[in-house]
């Protein structure tokens, strides 16, 4: 596809959505003129922003097949760029970080992007409407991982939702649905504990109870593997250096409890100071 090309399919695809989403600061975007005073960059973000913020509905067969292949391009470039990293080939942590046993065989600490790691399935960390974040933007893996997917994401959890007849999402459960845009063939969602004022036993069993959900739908899915991200730590506000070692003692009691599991669990330590916090933990087995 030449650039002119792919300038008029996102121009087509940010002009469908523009007139489906009427939220804020968006609308006053949309006109035509507008539209062509956009750099391809900019149309790519405020797209990116349409689609956060929309509702799960219907798309016309047609526009569906283009916002398909435009996402799957995407799709393609970002796990290119990011040396397509795969759950199977991360190395271990006995050969990363001399640990042994099985959590030194089949677990993996790695620094990277979960929406560029192909594996059997990535986590989110979910809210309990479990439709995503509708703050475009948003840094949050719940965001993140939508964008990346596409509105396919969003309309299954709607479905999943419909089902639950207006019940939130309980948490320290695990939801698996496909993946749709990412490399990951799944997504198993789980809801974390929010912490307020400092960390309660009730909050340890219940991040113990997500992961041990997550392994456990994992496994039930038979996926070959799958990637942790760092659950209830964001805006749900559980310190990262208390959640590395409860982690890494829930997988260990899970692996002992599923002695013939041949999952490969990856944990996707996104940032400095989440690394740091294995690190930590780590150091102490």
């Amino acid at each position: 596809m030449t650039p002119a090309d792919e300038l008029a399919r996102l121009t087509r695809l940010t002009r469908y959505f523009a007139r489906q989403v009427t939220a804020g600061d968006l609308v006053t975007q949309s006109s035509d003129a507008q539209l062509a005073r956009m750099t391809p960059r900019s149309m790519r973000a405020y797209l990116d922003a349409l689609l956060t913020v929309r509702a799960p509905a219907p798309i016309d067969d047609a526009v569906a097949r283009e916002l398909d292949d435009f996402l799957a391009a995407r799709s393609r470039e970002r796990v290119a760029s990011a040396g397509s990293p795969d759950a199977l080939t991360v190395p271990t942590l006995v050969a990363t970080h001399g640990v042994s046993g099985r959590l030194g065989t089949q677990v993996a600490l790695w620094r990277g992007d979960l929406t560029t790691l192909r594996a059997g399935g990535v986590v989110n960390a979910a809210n309990s409407a479990m439709l995503g974040c509708f703050v475009p933007g948003h840094r949050c893996i719940d965001n993140v991982l939508h964008a990346a997917a596409g509105p396919g994401l969003r309309a299954e959890c709607a479905r999943y939702m419909d089902s639950r007849e207006g019940r939130p999402e309980e948490t320290g459960r695990a939801l698996v649905t496909g993946g749709y845009h990412l490399p990951a063939a799944h997504v198993i969602h789980t809801v974390g504990p929010i912490v307020t004022h400092g960390v309660t036993q009730e909050h340890r069993d219940l991040l113990a109870s997500c992961y041990r959900s997550v392994l456990d739908a994992a496994e039930g899915a038979g996926l070959d593997s799958v990637g942790l991200c760092s659950v209830s730590t964001g805006v749900f506000g559980y310190p990262k250096q208390e959640t590395a070692p409860l982690v890494l003692d829930t997988i260990g009691r899970w692996l002992d409890r599923h002695p013939d599991s041949t999952l490969r669990i990856v944990i996707c330590a996104f940032a400095e100071v989440d690394v740091r916090a294995y690190e930590a933990a780590l150091a102490t087995l």
